[in-house]
């Protein structure tokens, strides 16, 4: 068997190369950043030099791509997609996504259904894996044991502010509807009810208010609106529950914003994927997950690294991480700030138990998150083996 893979920088794509040598399946591999995921003139043309210069059983991608949907299509070849990102731009996939040849994996159950109800017979749910092979030869020294010590750590982006630029020009009636929305779905773990109310009336209204202002250059798609406001709730979460951890603990936040208004959160800058992460996780004594708004039910990348590094995990309540862990055994689950604030404080008093926890949560990544599993399941689906 031999695939053509299309490596757009994805975390996961280094330990799917791994995976797949482990495994005697060639590839080869193009690393290439899109101009346009639906259409590229020079992509294309290389994508098609290379399928004419040698055999291939299929092309892979992690996440799902229209450009090379529609190539395969054409060859008459097999197309694996995997994705990592949720949820991905249905309106740019939606015209390919039918195609047969199409063989495209979800790791968000939720985002799945959707497709289902349309009638997508060649969509999976597939979670994701971690890579706990290289992960366990990560060995800090004394130093860097010391550099990354902490009580508790968070590595992410807080997201920019950019919902409160939008809602500048709207009324008092737009901007108290989305306030609501926004402070009644704060308060629900395990339920996504943006799309349900975030309608293309509301979206008509905002673009209208935009238009009579002269400023017809900014016009929103409901799916930028929905993501938008998630990734604004995302914002509003992860400071409030940095904020009122660092009132009783130390903490410390990686990622690419300085947190300005969080004098009292140790900012480390951002931290590398493969080198700097597995150390802060195995470092910190509670390793936070707060999901993206909009990734409604599946689980997270950082949640599977935080556990495949041995680290212990306090995340955010996800359908899915309820369905393979268990709270209190495998991790930790919170469903309001304040149930956060009560497991950091009883985690941190019980260290024995803490660190039994974060042994679990190894045992059972490295049992049921495997990549080499993950790949078999998608060339048995696609019939490209056994």
């Amino acid at each position: 068997m031999r695939l053509l893979l299309y490596d757009m920088g994805a975390y996961t794509q280094h330990d799917i190369m791994e995976a797949l040598d482990c495994m005697g399946i060639a590839y080869k591999n193009i690393l290439y950043k899109l101009k346009d995921v639906s259409r590229d003139v020079y992509f294309e043309k290389r994508v098609k030099e290379l399928l004419a210069q040698d055999s291939y059983d299929a092309v892979l991608s992690v996440n799902y791509y229209p450009v090379l949907a529609e190539i395969c299509h054409e060859k008459e070849l097999v197309y694996l997609s995997w994705s990592y990102d949720s949820p991905l731009s249905s309106e740019r996939i939606k015209k390919t996504l039918w195609y047969e040849t199409n063989y495209a994996f979800f790791f968000d159950r939720a985002e799945c259904v959707k497709y289902w109800r349309k009638g997508y017979g060649n969509v999976y749910h597939l979670p994701l894996a971690v890579n706990t092979g290289r992960l366990d030869k990560i060995k800090l020294t004394e130093k860097e044991k010391q550099k990354y010590r902490t009580e508790i750590s968070m590595v992410g982006q807080l997201y920019d502010a950019q919902l409160e630029v939008l809602m500048t020009p709207l009324d008092d009636y737009e901007k108290g509807y989305l306030t609501g929305i926004i402070e009644a779905q704060m308060r629900l773990y395990g339920c996504y009810f943006l799309p349900e109310v975030l309608t293309e009336e509301f979206l008509t209204r905002i673009n209208d208010r935009y238009e009579a202002l002269g400023q017809k250059n900014i016009k929103l798609s409901r799916e930028g609106l929905i993501l938008s406001v998630a990734k604004h709730i995302t914002h509003m979460e992860r400071i409030l529950l940095l904020d009122t951890l660092s009132e009783h603990y130390q903490v410390q936040l990686y990622g690419p914003d300085k947190p300005e208004k969080l004098s009292k959160v140790q900012w480390r800058g951002s931290a590398g994927y493969f080198d700097e992460m597995p150390r802060i996780f195995k470092q910190s004594r509670i390793n936070l997950n707060a999901s993206l708004k909009c990734t409604e039910s599946g689980i997270p990348l950082r949640a599977l690294d935080i556990m495949g590094s041995g680290g212990f995990l306090l995340t955010n309540y996800q359908p899915e991480l309820a369905e393979y862990f268990v709270d209190g055994e495998d991790l930790a689950v919170y469903t309001s700030l304040e149930e956060a604030v009560e497991k950091s404080t009883y985690y941190l008093e019980h260290e024995e138990e803490r660190r039994q926890i974060a042994q679990n949560g190894y045992r059972k990544v490295c049992e049921q998150f495997g990549y080499e599993d993950r790949l078999r399941t998608i060339l048995r689906t696609a019939g490209l083996l056994v």
